[in-house]
């Protein structure tokens, strides 16, 4: 077994299987690796409660929710996440915090013995990903927690995190829709078809209530796998919405539990009183097994309380407010500016954009537009993913714009350079009555050097 000195070495030594991406023939003999990987480690997945998320928006949000409701009810909660924004820990959290950088040196040194097995095996090495994931499941089982709360990584049929056989996994979707189409397919059907592949035999499926042909999907898929389906209507569930700054408060009706009023949400957009409705219900159906019941106290501790950076995030650099939002397909778009419009109504911002190649770029910039004041197109230099990722070009994507728009529409292609002018152009705009908030958005991957373009000045001027 190898002991990393320290966490530079092991992350170093986890980015050497960066380049074994995508060396799999078919997306299925990637999954049959992983698979191969985790029986190497014992198969630490199905020795835990797995609440398995997948969906196109509102995964991490939910994913997120659920962890911090059910810790506060007393249980010991591994939480995987994917991407991460400012740190690779972040991925790997139990109860509400990323594990530690000593206890991710010594795991990853104990699988170093799978790794090579696998290297020599005909699966050849695992990816980056890969790797992540077991060495997740293997923490929370050492641990051990008492659920795991997993996000898929993409679609969800040969996602590496689709490796438990428990009978007693609860599958859980949020929204699905169109992202990813060049792998998931061009329809809502051959996406959900993809997404729906998380729901193994008996288990117990949550969904959101989805679009006609996502619904009939997953209701197909649990029919052939005899799981249990249940649909979360937020139409029917959540009232009284008010949308603020820093929170959302809404009421929400459950099955067999009395009305929960005015709950506050320590994050803001009415799609999070959604997120957060689904998350209550998830957490009602995992309580149940266990026989409990949730509890009023711990509810609004939870909500109260939850954190989770580049959702609808409010900052302050140079002296302007900030809105950091990750916000990188239509839904996620179409959520952030229903936000904007609720909270800074007739208002339009200054917006720092900078998307991932192959988003649906133009649904994404119609629907800023007549929110925007001024676009700065930037582009984003990222290499802390563990995947190789590409930048729209912003030259390429200014051109694409009607040249006939209210939006005063620029390149600044550099980050640090794009905020400044940003800034500049806000501080130019009169407060109505207060100063309205640049919006960065686009992608996490934008907003990860976002944070450090503000950290550094932090350093500075310390």
């Amino acid at each position: 077994m190898m002991i990393f000195p320290n966490f530079a070495a092991a992350r170093a030594y986890l980015e050497s299987f960066v380049q074994a991406s995508g060396t799999a023939a078919t997306p299925l003999f990637a999954l049959q690796r992983t698979q191969a990987l985790m029986a190497y480690l014992g198969d630490p997945q199905d020795a835990l409660p797995v609440i398995h998320l997948a969906g196109t928006s509102g995964k991490g949000s939910t994913a997120t929710i659920l962890a911090a409701l059910l810790q506060a009810h007393g249980l010991r909660t591994g939480l995987g996440l994917s991407p991460h924004v400012r740190h690779l820990l972040e991925r790997i959290q139990i109860d509400g915090a990323p594990v530690d950088e000593a206890a991710f040196c010594r795991a990853l040194g104990e699988m170093m013995p799978a790794i090579r097995a696998m290297q020599a095996s005909e699966w050849g090495a695992p990816t980056f990903f890969e790797i992540l994931i077991a060495l997740s499941y293997q923490l929370f089982a050492q641990v051990p927690v008492d659920v795991v709360i997993m996000e898929t990584g993409l679609g969800g049929r040969y996602d590496a995190t689709n490796t438990v056989t428990s009978a007693g996994k609860i599958a859980l979707f949020t929204h699905i829709g169109y992202d990813h189409v060049e792998i998931l397919g061009s329809t809502l059907t051959k996406i959900a078809t993809q997404k729906a592949g998380i729901i193994q035999p008996h288990n117990r499926v949550l969904t959101i209530t989805q679009a006609p042909d996502a619904q009939e999907v997953l209701r197909a898929e649990s029919a052939v796998q005899e799981a249990q389906i249940t649909v979360f209507d937020p139409a029917a569930s959540i009232h009284a919405v008010e949308v603020q700054p820093a929170q959302v408060v809404f009421d929400l009706i459950l099955p067999s539990y009395p009305p929960l009023r005015s709950l506050h949400l320590a994050l803001t957009g009415a799609h999070q009183a959604e997120n957060a409705g689904l998350a209550l219900a998830a957490a009602q159906l995992f309580l149940e097994g266990m026989g409990r019941t949730l509890d009023e106290k711990a509810i609004r501790h939870a909500l109260a309380h939850v954190t989770l950076p580049g959702r609808m995030e409010q900052r302050t650099w140079r002296g302007q407010p900030l809105i950091l939002d990750g916000a990188h397909n239509p839904q996620k778009i179409e959520a952030l500016c229903n936000a904007l419009m609720a909270l800074y109504p007739g208002q339009r911002f200054v917006f720092v954009v900078a998307f991932k190649e192959g988003k649906d770029h133009a649904a994404i910039l119609t629907q800023l537009l007549p929110l925007a004041q001024q676009i700065i197109l930037t582009h984003f230099e990222n290499h802390d993913q563990g995947m190789l990722i590409t930048a729209a070009d912003p030259y390429a994507l200014a051109a694409t714009l009607p040249s006939q728009t209210r939006a005063q529409v620029t390149v600044v292609a550099d980050v640090a350079g794009a905020l400044a002018a940003a800034v500049t152009r806000a501080a130019a705009i009169p407060p109505a009555p207060d100063p309205v908030p640049i919006v960065v958005t686009g992608s996490l991957y934008l907003l990860a050097q976002v944070y450090a373009v503000i950290d550094a000045t932090r350093l500075e001027s310390s």
